[in-house]
């Protein structure tokens, strides 16, 4: 329902950071500075995510760091939905079913992505669905030959032998080479489809794309490295640690650490970035701020699964690289939010698709804050006085 408490009629003033002229709010409509607190801190508001103001940047939320469009009702579906992914992965972990644990670990999110990006789209407006194919397509593609090609190395590192070095070059190859050289394939289907965008001009376009075409090259990936689990029965003779531990990497942690930042890479590169915002750190949502912090962790991780550490020791490391992917992703997609051009000029009076206020439509909501493009499509404001009763 919605709520029209807040009057369309506001105020005018200066926002004392961007020195546009705003409605009196909570936060300037076109820079998105908290205009409460008149601190160089309330310009880059790390306590209000663009994407998701009621939470702040640096929050461990898969949730709204991967599907950023998504509204409070969708977000509490697709959190379940997600909850019952990990379920079903610990429950056949626990059963010790080998072949469908790697079913479910490889095709659970990238399934649940494409239901959001269904669910978010508008195709009549600028249709985000449809461009997934050709996405999916290349990741799928790539995937599925890096697949056939990175087994050999990773595998020579993990055998046997007398030198246990990590810098031994079967070791630097499976550590940094292979890491490498699938972060410049992952990023290969959202470049390619950036070339012909049409009218999907906005950063979160890029985010969705870059996250699809990771998340399709990881399943690929899986897949092909591990079909040959498929032939020797449902049943695993090893440890409930150990399936859980091959799981949890490769049906969550490598998953949703390639989305989170491949599809910050996606982002960065989708739109034109403005240099006169208030809050300043532009850099923080460069492409190469993204392609350094997933090569970082990619390689980190890498040495980890060649270091012979125990099952549970290999699982916390992981994780430990996903909450860090997080972090980063959440922080350069919010300086992204904050940079990207929008229009600055009050707009007329239009509902919030996220807190449902009627405020003057500007890049920022001037009520809770939230980036307008950080909203779906089909949620985007319309005239409120649309939306009245005749």
């Amino acid at each position: 329902m919605t709520d029209t408490s807040a009057s369309p009629a506001v105020p005018i003033a200066a926002c004392p950071y961007c020195g546009r002229e705003v409605p009196v709010a909570n936060f300037c409509g076109a820079c998105g500075a908290h205009l409460v607190h008149e601190t160089v801190r309330a310009a880059r508001r790390h306590h209000a995510y663009a994407a998701f103001p009621e939470e702040p940047v640096l929050r461990l939320a898969v949730t709204s760091s991967l599907f950023p469009h998504l509204s409070h009702r969708a977000k509490v579906v697709f959190r379940t939905a997600v909850g019952l992914i990990v379920v079903a992965l610990i429950g056949l972990a626990l059963g010790g079913v080998e072949a469908p644990a790697i079913a479910v670990s490889a095709l659970g999110l990238p399934v649940l992505y494409l239901l959001y990006v269904y669910e978010v789209d508008d195709p009549t407006r600028a249709s985000l669905f449809r461009a997934v194919p050709p996405v999916l397509i290349l990741g799928v593609g790539l995937g599925i030959g890096w697949g056939l090609i990175a087994g050999h190395y990773v595998n020579e590192a993990l055998a046997p032998t007398l030198d246990t070095s990590l810098v031994r070059p079967a070791a630097l190859a499976a550590a940094l080479a292979v890491p490498a050289i699938a972060l410049v394939l992952m990023a290969v289907p959202v470049v390619v489809v950036r070339a012909r965008r049409g009218r999907l001009d906005e950063s979160l376009d890029g985010f969705v794309l870059g996250a699809v075409g990771a998340l399709a090259f990881t399943a690929a990936a899986t897949i092909t490295q591990l079909s040959s689990l498929f032939s020797v029965g449902q049943f695993s003779d090893q440890s409930f640690v150990g399936i859980l531990t091959q799981v949890g990497i490769r049906g969550l942690c490598s998953p949703i650490m390639a989305a989170a930042l491949i599809g910050l890479f996606g982002a960065s590169i989708w739109v034109s970035l403005r240099d006169d915002h208030p809050a300043g750190a532009r850099w923080l949502g460069a492409p190469a701020s993204a392609l350094v912090s997933v090569l970082v962790l990619e390689t980190g991780v890498g040495f980890a699964d060649i270091a012979r550490l125990s099952d549970a020791q290999l699982l916390v490391c992981h994780v430990s690289a996903v909450v860090v992917s997080l972090a980063a992703m959440r922080l350069g997609l919010h300086y992204v939010l904050l940079h990207e051009a929008g229009p600055s000029e009050v707009g007329a009076p239009s509902v919030c698709g996220h807190c449902h206020f009627v405020v003057p439509t500007m890049h920022f909501c001037p009520h809770c804050g939230v980036a307008r493009r950080a909203t779906a499509r089909s949620h985007r404001p319309q005239p409120a006085l649309a939306l009245e009763e005749p």
